[in-house]
Parts: C-alpha cells; structure tokens; sequence
C-alpha cells in the first residue's frame, strides 16, 4: 500500500496519498478521498491513488479555473449536452467568468472567492438569474472536478449566491395576442398561423419550429410534439429531442385544427406556384419552398419583435403565448396534471408554482361547491 487510510466511523474511510511538491507553492500535498467498503477495498482504493498521483493523473498542483472550464466544456460536447446548451455556457464562461475567476488555481478556490466574484457582478448591475447561472455553471464544473480527483471538494457548495425574487406571471391577453395576429396577417401568413398556433397549444417555440405534418392528426384534432429545434453559433440550426426528451400528444381545438389546414393548403400552393413538390414529410413552418428545412427560431423571435414593437407591445415575448395558454386553462378550473401535460413540464410542481396565482379561480369554485353540501343541522327554535 503507497498511502495511508483511517476508519472514520464501521465502514467509512479517510484515504490520503502524497501528491508531491507544489511548483507554485513549493510545499508539499496530499490527495485526500474519502471511501466507504470494507478494509480490502480501501487498501485496493487506495493502491489505485497512488497510481493516479505517479501518472499525473491528479489535480497536480497549478491547474486553473480557466483550465477546469475548458475541460467541463469539452466534456459536456462528448455526452452529446445540447448546443444551444454549450453556447449559453461558453459565452458565459468567455465573458464573465474567466474574467473574476479565470485565473485562481483550481484547488485553492475558496467559497469566499466565489462570494466575492458574485458580489463583483452585482455591484456591475448584473440581474440576480444571470449570476445563479454563473453559479449553476461554476457548480457543474466543480462537481466534476471532484469526479475528476482535481479537488476533494466542491467550494461552490458552501457559496451564497443571490437569490432571485420570485415574480408572477402576467400573461397577455386575448385582445393582445388577436392584435399581433392580425398584424402578421398582413405581413406573413405563416408566423400569423404560428403565433395563433403558439397560444392555443403553449408549445415552446423551438417546438413549434420543429413540427412536421406527420405530427398532426387534423381528422383526429391532435399534436404530437417529437422534437424541438435550436439556432446555435457552433452548429447552426440543430434537431433535438423536446425538453423534457419524452414525445407527448395534446388535442387541438377546432381553430386551430382550422388554421394549420389553411397553412397546409397555403404551402401547397405557394409549392404549385413556383413549380416544385415539397419534400417528403415537410415542416408545418419553413422558408424553404420545399418545406424541407425549420423555420429558426431566431427569425421567429426577431419578427415577433418587429411586430410587438410597431403595435406598442413591447412588453410581451414569444414566450408569453405560453403563458397564456397556461393561465388560461388554470383560471378555466382545468387540472394542474393536465396543464403540465400539455406544456411537457417534467413534474406539475413546476407547473403549480409558476402559475399558483392563477388556480384561486378553481379554488373558489371548490369553496362554492362545499358551501352548496347540507352538513349543517338546522337548530330548533325556542319555543
């Protein structure tokens, strides 16, 4: 055996192991694990230290946070995590992070070095949610480096990142939501029908982008949602699995079965007129004549802008037809099971605490459905 181990506690094991001079610091270090598993596995653990400390296969005693980041980044690409989900990161990463923190060695990290960096960004006016992503980023990164054997432990558990007040949802309202419609209607058919399509369903956008005509049943009235599509500076327009990576099927009401007819029939048309066949199995949404391309998403954002804006609409986001699906089914007593359902949020949890405030409508219903039962005893009158 090439190191030490201590029984903590029947079981549980403190494993150390001399990692060698620091060139930094010219003091000497341990690689220190902890282990749970009999007195023969230990040692067997231990041995397996050893091992990765004569390989320089541990953290060594000069790796950055810089170095960390690079490495969680590329490691993120090998499992195959979304690319719009690595862009978000490297740009966070390139423009805020390694600026405050790029420079700190790895295993001398403090959480009150991750407290000070988070200060930093508030005092530059940045909002509460983009630091707790800097801090989820700095989170995931670390707890890999822990995986790694680069550090013993993560000081991002013990940071205290700000915390991001909790505010309510205002969705727009019908009238908003007939008035961009009726906007885009005059000038594009296509984003006009999506955007109807978007408030009926609460699909996300990259989902709405990412339908093909085989995912409706217009005899049926019903959606299936199989895949949702990203804009990404590293990759271009990418095909992904849905959020939640599970397909689910919603019915459709009868305008909106009749507004995806009218945008089938258009695309036929527009196909005709030109003198071309739209591809086999061609997207609901596309510039393409042939359909065989998605609609980006980012073109469907910049249009709605343009047209929020020319309305004096500028406080309502694409992402808001989603809520106003939502609030809109809530404050009709529908259940929360099944608003999540047709949002594909993974559990209704999310679903109640971001629309709590919209469910007092089904509240009151059930008090008024109590107050109609006769549990109350009529008492006799004195006589």
């Amino acid at each position: 055996m090439r190191g030490t181990l201590r029984e903590t506690r029947p079981g549980h094991w403190e494993l150390r192991v001399r990692t060698g001079r620091d060139p930094l610091t010219g003091s000497y270090g341990q690689l220190s694990r902890s282990f749970r598993g009999t007195r023969r596995e230990a040692e067997a653990e231990v041995n397996r230290l050893y091992v990765e400390v004569s390989e320089g296969r541990h953290a060594g005693g000069n790796r950055t946070v810089t170095q960390l980041l690079d490495a969680w980044i590329e490691q993120l690409e090998m499992l195959g995590r979304s690319p719009k989900t690595i862009d978000g990161y490297r740009s966070l990463i390139r423009s805020r992070i390694k600026s405050g923190l790029g420079h700190l060695v790895l295993r001398k990290l403090r959480p009150t070095d991750l407290d000070a960096f988070y200060k930093a960004l508030t005092n530059d006016g940045l909002a509460p949610m983009t630091i707790r992503h800097a801090h989820a980023a700095l989170s995931a990164a670390l707890h890999q480096a822990v995986k790694w054997g680069w550090i013993d432990r993560s000081p991002a558990e013990r940071a205290s990142p700000p915390s991001v007040p909790h505010s309510e949802v205002v969705p727009p309202t019908a009238d908003e939501i007939a008035m961009i419609v009726e906007e885009l209607e005059r000038r594009d058919h296509d984003l006009a029908s999506m955007v109807f399509v978007a408030a009926t369903t609460g699909l996300r956008r990259g989902e709405l982008c990412g339908l093909r005509w085989r995912d409706i049943d217009v005899g049926d009235g019903t959606l299936v949602v199989r895949r949702s599509i990203s804009d990404t500076k590293s990759a271009g327009v990418a095909v992904k699995d849905p959020k939640t990576h599970r397909s689910r099927r919603i019915a459709l009401d009868s305008p909106t079965v009749e507004v995806l007819r009218e945008q089938q029939d258009r695309m036929a048309k527009r196909a005709a007129r030109i003198g071309v066949q739209l591809r086999p199995d061609p997207y609901i949404w596309s510039q393409d004549p042939l359909c065989a391309e998605p609609y980006r998403p980012d073109r469907v954002t910049n249009a709605f802008r343009s047209v929020r804006k020319h309305l004096g609409l500028e406080h309502i986001d694409f992402h808001h037809l989603r809520h106003f699906a939502a609030t809109t089914l809530a404050g009709a007593g529908i259940d929360v099971r099944t608003i999540a359902g047709r949002l594909g949020h993974a559990n209704p949890a999310i679903t109640l605490r971001t629309y709590a405030h919209f469910l007092d409508v089904t509240d009151r219903q059930a008090a008024e459905v109590m107050g109609k039962l006769q549990l109350r005893r009529r008492r006799e009158e004195p006589s």
